[in-house]
């Protein structure tokens, strides 16, 4: 074989590399950095510690919020029992990395309200420029068609959840005996107007579920599985484990279908889960996702 190289051949090659190197040399550095995962785990026993290291993750906050934008925050604030809440210290974190990333307005809101949290929650939350809206009235809400429906033709919902250039969802992940499983995507029910009518049986709901979700796309998702409820969800009291994870990430079926496990629940028996799976919303197999899990 002959190995030498001619003066074309050589000059053709050097040329190449020169153009990459002067290429490599102009582009912005995060363009050449290495590409944040899909899902970051961090286990630990600081809760606002563990939500910042998730973010940073994640590519930090800024990644999903610029400076100017309207953020909202959705929290599963409405129980009192542990496990069945998010750990307000998660929350409070949360909204201080909105901040952090200049949101010009940061409103957290929930149908439920948050004052199961107390009022030492609220002012911590206020003080980093949170507005909390707790509604009132018909007219915040609106209703919103659902275009592929399984059996929602609509759904009316917080404007809040359609209103807002950065929606993000802050869920406890726990049992819930209707649906299987609460997580990132049964939380969206948090910002219905009469959930109830969700609940016509557990074919119903979780096809309810799907169908909210469907029309509702969080930007991010921070799941609350410090402490989750094994039993008796999504209000408790009951049996809690103690997982001491916050785990953070864009798609909400993953997420579900990542924390499953937890229960020791397989995602393919989680309808609504994959009900989205089947529709393309998300992705239920975590095999096909990048994921990195750090302890403090």
């Amino acid at each position: 074989m002959n190995n030498k190289v001619n003066r074309r051949t050589f000059i053709k090659n050097s040329t190449g590399l020169l153009t990459f190197l002067s290429v490599s040399s102009v582009l912005p550095s995060d363009l050449l950095a290495v590409e944040p995962p899909d899902i970051a785990v961090v286990e630990g026993k600081d809760p606002a510690l563990q939500t910042r290291k998730t973010i940073e993750i994640l590519g930090g906050m800024r990644r999903f919020v610029r400076r100017g934008d309207r953020v909202v925050l959705l929290p599963n604030s409405e129980w009192r029992y542990p496990g069945a809440v998010v750990n307000p210290l998660i929350g409070i974190e949360v909204a201080r990395l909105c901040a952090e990333a200049g949101a010009a307005s940061i409103t957290l809101t929930t149908n439920y309200g948050i004052g199961r949290w107390g009022s030492g929650v609220i002012k911590e939350l206020e003080s980093t420029g949170v507005r909390i809206k707790s509604p009132s009235h018909p007219k915040d809400y609106t209703t919103v068609p659902v275009p592929d429906f399984r059996v929602r033709k609509e759904v009316t919902i917080l404007r809040e959840a359609m209103e807002h250039d950065v929606l993000i969802d802050i869920p406890v992940f726990k049992n819930h005996y209707g649906a299987r499983i609460s997580g990132s995507i049964k939380n969206l029910m948090g910002f219905n107007w009469n959930s109830i009518s969700f609940h016509q049986g557990e074919t119903y709901l979780q096809q309810s579920i799907a169908d909210l979700a469907s029309v509702i796309r969080p930007h991010l998702c921070v799941v609350d599985a410090t402490t989750i409820l094994a039993e008796n969800g999504p209000g408790g009291p009951g049996r809690t484990l103690r997982p001491n994870k916050v785990i953070a990430g864009t798609d909400m079926v993953a997420l579900d279908a990542f924390c499953c496990p937890l229960l020791k629940v397989n995602p393919a028996d989680v309808a609504h889960i994959m009900y989205l799976n089947a529709s393309g919303q998300g992705q239920a197999d975590v095999s096909k996702k990048r994921i990195k899990e750090i302890s403090l």
